[in-house]
């Protein structure tokens, strides 16, 4: 791509990205991981190269000088356009035509249109516009680099209406309601823009901050939101309160930090009858004590201690009230982990990436692990867990196998491939009937030249995240010589990046970056989606907050029962100092079509990688804070870390390691009562959970 006034030859990319732009939009943010995979290009040595072996664009490169980047206006809001003008000239000052270069944007605030014309506001926040050009050795003198950036603010896009939620029937005098208003843009809710509220008269509701109503005497008014301009308003009527007391059930609860307590509360009326729409409010306090609340109750009762100790939670409707006692008790203590074995990849394996752990048709077992440099696959014998063994590997043209997945039937492999030298990746089908022995039976690249980084077998389908168009690519395999395309699903986000994808009972889990989890019907009967065929069922997007920055960055969906676990991997924030940082989001998926956030599981100063959910227990491959195992029995709400939930963990690290002594623990798997680790920087690991102490009852 050339852009508009044909200086340069264009490349899309992110910043730091690791994955090449497609016509479909800009690069997206970069997977931690491809960042190292740069790391030592500075040292490689300089080789003078002779000029007339020098292209016609390399030759031109030789006379820059100086490069220009302008965008005009140098501040946008979200989802306008500045224009971009480049230019690069020599040391007398004359425009320099015909070298190529790159052009990209640093951060997530900006894109650069297809023609390479202008930018394109993404999100608020400061875009950084870069040219870079390579100039070669000859013998004017070494290579070098030339590097010019220009900044561009990107703003909010503008609120243009206001969406009111207010109360469903009329307000009781002395009651505390709460309404809510939603800023919109073109495009879409606008979640930062203030919102202020006042009242028509406030003796009759009085308004406060974030929408809170308090019903005065009875009466009409007219309730006022505003933001950036944009009003909307309701008329409210205030009505006689007929509630005398408050009834809670139940009034005392014994319990372990984590375990749900279901608290419910009826109003009723001087005759005990039941008063329709009391605005209950719940609240919670330590017992004879101050500080940090230690546990959290919801505005539907539902309550949970994150610590143990003793608190006192509270119904209110006005100036009435009741309370109920609760007396949280700590969770078991942790169990042991124990090492059974360590298997150590060849030196020349580098850092290994993901596992799969299976049963071969031979009725033995095996574990195949990928390689992130390598461009070879692992096939381990591990019958016997105390002492894993290499039996074969399989090496194809994509140094990188991020991820190996087998089939139900044990009668196939995919191993995925990233980095291949003719810049055709895609993905590699492997006859496994002989499993300690796994042979290729077809490389297939259609469609998936850009890289694929993760898929699922499921039936005769694997479903490929394809780093080029970021989309899941659906490949039927039926014939496994004879691999074809079958769909395609993505969002429509030109900034989208594709992670992850899991498919169960027809629907499929697609860990989507910043654009969240996404659920589709591929055949569950849901939105009439079909393998094949996707159907969008719901979307969850979320930030988290580090420090002063927030992130997205869904990097791996799991579903078990009626949760799906949400891994973030987020590496280059100014928390950062120690290695990545992300934790595991707990969302409740009982209504399928609106996804709630339940939960969550969050090791300080660590960063999630990939999870695993069987037998009421969630595996987390937690990077630098290793292998944790966490009790996901019962309901799940609240703070898992502190409630005591964490049954065990484990520290992958290894001083002759691929890292010396760095836990960089990447894949978890139980199986057959082990639990198979692949650490980045030492392997394959394999350990095992204590069985829990039996309590002595007298």
């Amino acid at each position: 791509m050339r852009n508009a006034a044909s200086l340069f030859l264009v490349a899309l990319i992110a910043a730091c990205s690791g994955r090449q732009a497609e016509p479909g939009g800009p690069a997206p943010a970069p997977r931690p991981e491809t960042v190292a995979e740069a790391s030592g290009a500075d040292n490689l040595p300089e080789v003078p190269v002779s000029e007339p072996s020098l292209s016609e664009e390399e030759r031109q490169s030789l006379r820059i000088e100086r490069l220009e980047v302008h965008v005009e206006p140098a501040s946008i809001r979200t989802g306008e356009y500045a224009a971009l003008t480049l230019g690069a000239y020599d040391a007398a000052g004359e425009r320099v035509t015909g070298a190529s270069g790159q052009l990209f944007v640093v951060g997530k605030a900006a894109a650069i249109t297809d023609d390479g014309a202008a930018v394109l506001g993404l999100s608020p926040g400061t875009a950084h516009v870069t040219v870079l050009v390579e100039i070669p050795a000859s013998a004017s003198g070494p290579a070098r680099t030339l590097r010019e950036e220009a900044l561009l603010e990107v703003l909010p896009a503008r609120v243009v209406s206001l969406e009111l939620d207010m109360p469903a029937s009329d307000m009781y005098a002395g009651a505390r309601y709460l309404a809510a208003a939603t800023p919109r843009s073109d495009l879409g809710p606008r979640e930062d823009a203030v919102v202020a509220w006042s009242s028509s008269d406030e003796s009759v509701v009085r308004m406060g901050a974030g929408g809170t109503m308090v019903a005065g005497s009875p009466g009409m008014a007219r309730v006022e939101a505003v933001s950036e301009g944009v009003k909307a308003g309701a008329d409210v009527r205030v009505v006689p309160n007929p509630i005398r007391r408050l009834r809670v059930d139940p009034l005392e609860v014994s319990l372990r930090t984590g375990d749900v307590v279901h608290f419910s509360a009826r109003a009723l009326d001087a005759n005990g009858m039941e008063v329709p729409d009391a605005p209950i409010e719940w609240s919670v306090a330590p017992v004879g004590g101050t500080g940090q609340v230690a546990a959290t109750v919801d505005g539907d009762g539902s309550f949970v201690a994150d610590e143990p100790g003793q608190f006192r939670v509270t119904a209110t409707v006005g100036a009435m009230s009741e309370v109920a006692e609760v007396a949280a008790a700590p969770r078991p203590p942790r169990r042991k982990v124990t090492l059974k074995a360590h298997g150590v990849v060849p030196p020349a394996a580098g850092a290994t990436t993901d596992l799969w752990v299976f049963e071969g048709t031979d009725g033995r077992d095996y574990v195949y692990t990928g390689t992130m440099d390598a461009a070879t696959m692992y096939a381990w014998d591990v019958t016997d867990p105390t002492n894993p063994v290499i039996t074969d590997s399989v090496k194809v043209d994509g140094r990188r196998q991020n991820d190996v997945k087998i089939n139900a039937d044990a009668t196939l492999a995919i191993i995925t491939s990233e980095g291949a030298s003719n810049r055709r990746n895609g993905f590699t089908v492997l006859d496994i009937s002989d499993a300690a022995h796994p042979s290729i039976i077809t490389h297939f690249t259609e469609g998936l030249t850009g890289g694929v980084h993760n898929v699922w077998i499921e039936g005769d389908l694997v479903y490929a995240v394809h780093n080029g168009t970021n989309a899941v690519h659906i490949v039927d395999i039926s014939d496994p010589v004879n691999p074809v395309n079958a769909g395609r699903w993505q969002v429509d986000n030109p900034a989208r990046s594709l992670h992850d994808v899991m498919v169960l009972d027809g629907l499929a889990y697609l860990s989507y970056w910043d654009d969240g989890l996404v659920i589709l019907d591929v055949g569950a009967g849901i939105k009439g989606g079909t393998p094949t065929e996707p159907q969008l069922v719901s979307q969850y997007e979320y930030r988290t907050q580090h420090g002063a920055e927030s992130y997205g960055n869904t990097h791996h969906a799991i579903r078990y029962r009626n949760y799906v676990f949400l891994g973030d991997e987020i590496f280059g924030c100014s928390e950062c100092v120690n290695g990545p940082r992300g934790h595991v989001h707990v969302v409740d998926v009982t209504d399928i079509e609106n996804p709630r956030e339940v939960a969550t599981y969050r090791v300080p100063e660590a960063g999630a990688h990939n999870l695993w959910a069987e037998d009421d227990k969630l595996y987390v491959a937690y990077y630098q804070g290793g292998l944790r195992v966490v009790d996901i029995s019962g309901e799940l709400m609240g703070d898992l870390y502190r409630q005591g939930r964490e049954i065990g963990w484990y520290m992958t690290e290894d001083e002759d390691g691929y890292t010396p002594n760095k836990t960089d623990t990447w894949g978890p798997q139980p199986y057959k009562g082990n639990i198979f680790v692949s650490d980045f920087s030492s392997g394959l690991w394999v350990v095992q959970l204590e069985e829990p102490r039996q309590e002595l009852v007298p």
